[in-house]
């Protein structure tokens, strides 16, 4: 009798965690920013190491235009990259920089941070395969605004591939 209720009890609790389990969503935290066109922008948080504003970059000779210079970050050269220029956009005069997290020490140069949101996943709108693509992986909405997604590795892969070239 006893182990037919111990039996039972765990077959409960067993189903009310498998049911929890699915209707949690996975959530997402986004840094929204903005480049110098004011639209807004966003990178999981996960792949940003820290922001730094008002620091010394140093200008490279023959790099390409977007390629900002190099800035010192705890002893290791940290590439700027401008994201603006990649996309065909104006060049932007900001000094604030994200710095990526990973093993590339790459840093998008923007505008403005505007905030840390999080969402669920199923919040992302991917884009369907275009050349809109190659840039964005799709859209979240943050406060009634759609925010475009970036796309950091084909970012970075069309920066190592110019340099490769050069």
């Amino acid at each position: 009798m006893t182990d037919e209720l111990f039996s039972t009890i765990k077959n409960e609790l067993a189903k009310k965690t498998e049911t929890e389990s699915k209707t949690v969503k996975k959530k997402t935290t986004w840094l929204i920013f903005t480049l110098q066109n004011q639209q807004y922008y966003a990178l999981p948080a996960s792949s940003v190491k820290e922001i730094i504003r008002d620091t010394q970059v140093f200008p490279l000779p023959f790099a390409p235009r977007y390629f900002k210079g190099v800035v010192n970050r705890y002893g290791d050269p940290y590439a700027i990259v401008d994201p603006a220029l990649i996309m065909g956009e104006n060049e932007q005069k900001s000094s604030i920089y994200i710095v990526i997290n990973d093993e590339t020490h790459t840093c998008f140069q923007i505008c403005d941070v505007k905030d840390f949101y999080s969402a669920s996943e199923s919040e992302l709108v991917p884009f369907a395969q275009s050349d809109t693509s190659d840039f964005f992986e799709g859209t979240i909405t943050f406060k009634n605004k759609s925010v475009l997604v970036l796309n950091i590795s084909t970012f970075l892969q069309k920066v190592e591939q110019e340099i490769a070239t050069q």
